[in-house]
């Protein structure tokens, strides 16, 4: 008998990869700090890499981990290993809203299991939005960075969340193609390199249009070292792509896209689609610069307009390029906080690079891949130029 089934072998050679790297990156901090780090990093990367693997998660159901009782040890689990982390560093998890937090673990798992689906519906985005917006409003004490006051290898407490909605939409729920796990395919690196390219392009042309090229691109790069340009794109990886491509492409662009095509009426989402977003698009540059409305607007017809012609030509499932355009557009406007009206345009555009990557490769690790770069690339323009 294997001490370790074969579907652990993928992550856990990227868990020993990223254990290496953290030793690099963290030489410098007190042997103590690394000694106390390397455990958790282990374990949370380890859990990174397999908990969404279509594989092990047969694997864990066909050896009885799934029931009912047994399904609540995870978020227990995941829950005490984050309280250990905060406590060895001697700072309270329990103060304030953070004593909610065992309760948000274990609620959609509690819910799914009570109630079982088939068909998306208007409650998975209600429990997905009843997760994730409380967990935005708590206030956990305690630096949960991996190490305490480092930088590059995430949060212990966000990635955490990353896990609790695979495993409960894709283990509990069951939602298909989430695709949040490893896998080395040439096509798919080629389609994410592609989509990150063709991204620069167009923001090139926005960018020499609006004059914040910047004409010196290369020289913070120079400067910091090739060394350090590779633990930002980490950061940005696991620090906001990984999170956000998850619960945008992997959950929200996966769910109505398998509601759409359940429905068979794509149309009508597309209608719908449309009108709300070109309202909202508006009102966002109102509030933005008026002056800039169009640019918006320009932005969601052109996502529409191409979602339409590729519905009616039928080139994936039906709904496929309608919850495309719809996120796409949703992602863009999420950025309102950034107060550039062109940046959210230019986001909406980044979330069809995205999106795009996840439904060619069905993976959210490539998607994220992409918006690393992306983010990573932003030395090549003077964003902080633009309205």
């Amino acid at each position: 008998m294997k001490i370790i089934p074969k579907h652990f072998y993928t992550g856990g050679l990227l868990t020993i990869l990223y254990l290496g790297l953290f030793i690099f990156y963290q030489r410098n901090i007190p042997t103590q700090e690394l000694l106390i780090a390397l455990p958790f990093v282990a374990i949370i990367y380890f859990f990174l890499f397999n908990v969404g693997n279509p594989a092990v998660q047969i694997h864990l159901e066909e050896t009885g981990w799934m029931n009912k009782q047994k399904s609540l040890l995870f978020p227990i689990l995941l829950w005490f290993i984050l309280i250990i982390y905060v406590g060895i560093h001697h700072e309270s998890p329990f103060k304030g809203s953070g004593s909610l937090l065992p309760f948000l673990f274990v609620f959609p798992v509690l819910y799914y299991q009570a109630h079982s689906r088939t068909n998306i519906g208007r409650i998975d985005y209600l429990i997905l939005l009843l997760f994730i917006v409380p967990l935005t409003l708590i206030n956990f004490e305690g630096d949960t960075t991996l190490p305490v006051k480092g930088n590059g290898f995430g949060s212990m407490f966000k990635i955490s969340w990353a896990l609790m909605m695979v495993y409960a939409f894709g283990q509990i729920r069951k939602i298909k193609d989430i695709g949040f796990y490893p896998i080395f395919k040439s096509s798919f690196l080629g389609i994410a390199l592609i989509s990150w390219i063709s991204f620069l392009g167009f923001v090139y042309v926005i960018a020499w249009t609006f004059g914040f090229v910047n004409p010196h691109p290369f020289e913070e790069i120079m400067r910091d070292g090739f060394a350090k340009s590779v633990l930002e794109i980490m950061r940005i990886w696991i620090g906001t792509a990984i999170f956000e491509e998850l619960f945008f492409r992997g959950l929200l662009q996966n769910m109505l896209a398998q509601q759409i095509n359940q429905s068979g009426a794509w149309k009508s989402y597309w209608k719908y689609g449309i009108v709300i977003i070109l309202f909202l698009s508006a009102l966002t540059a109102y509030a933005l610069a008026i002056e800039l409305i169009w640019f918006p607007i320009l932005i969601a017809l052109a996502l529409f307009t191409a979602a339409y012609f590729l519905e009616k030509k039928q080139v994936q499932a039906v709904g496929t390029y309608t919850a495309l355009a719809i996120i796409s557009m949703i992602f863009g406007l999420a950025h309102y906080h950034k107060g550039s009206i062109i940046f959210v345009g230019l986001a909406a555009v980044a979330g069809w690079a995205y999106g795009y990557t996840y439904l060619k490769t069905k993976n959210v690790f490539y998607a994220a891949l992409v918006h690393s770069l992306v983010n990573f690339s932003e030395f090549f323009f003077q964003l902080h130029d633009i309205k």
